[in-house]
């Protein structure tokens, strides 16, 4: 199957694990999909690659991302086939990991922006992972909220702009 090109704009791009199972199973499953995350940010191919938002739960992930027209399914396919392996080596299994290849879809306005950037950081709230997502590690709601972004966390948005998330309801999006 060819690869799906992406014009240059704003995507919410997400997965889930293949039958929503859990593959995340504690911390260092966590952490290991993060750093897979960040050093495949980190290649030259991807360093226009804006990264505004993430979410990592137990059966899925969400990411809002700034395509500048680069192979966006190359780096979704870089992260998830990294992980599969070191998923699928460390429990001794053998079977797809991913229910599908990612979906992505398009924001192409300010206010669906913020929503969705509500929707992915507070992600965790919604399926009542936590009761505070002050307590959840694995989204970039603390990066917005502390101002301490990190080089693939801007899109040259003020963060006054991007901190306006926080005053919009989660809203359900159908996928």
């Amino acid at each position: 199957m060819p690869r799906r090109s992406f014009d240059t704009w704003v995507y919410h791009v997400y997965n889930r694990w293949f039958d929503k199972m859990n593959i995340f199973k504690n911390k260092s499953d966590f952490q290991r999909f993060y750093e897979i995350f960040l050093f495949n940010l980190e290649l030259e191919v991807f360093s226009e690659l804006k990264v505004i938002s993430y979410s990592f739960l137990p059966n899925h992930f969400h990411l809002i991302i700034f395509n500048p027209g680069v192979e966006l399914s190359l780096l979704m396919w870089r992260l998830q086939n990294a992980y599969a392996k070191y998923f699928n080596l460390k429990y001794e299994r053998k079977w797809p990991l991913f229910e599908w290849r990612f979906r992505a879809k398009l924001i192409d306005d300010d206010q669906y922006l913020y929503q969705a950037i509500s929707y992915v950081n507070l992600n965790a709230k919604k399926h009542k992972i936590v009761q505070d997502i002050k307590d959840y590690p694995w989204t970039s709601y603390h990066q917005i909220m502390n101002g301490t972004w990190w080089d693939y966390l801007s899109t040259g948005l003020q963060i006054e702009s991007l901190q306006k998330f926080a005053d919009i309801e989660i809203q359900d999006f159908e996928y």
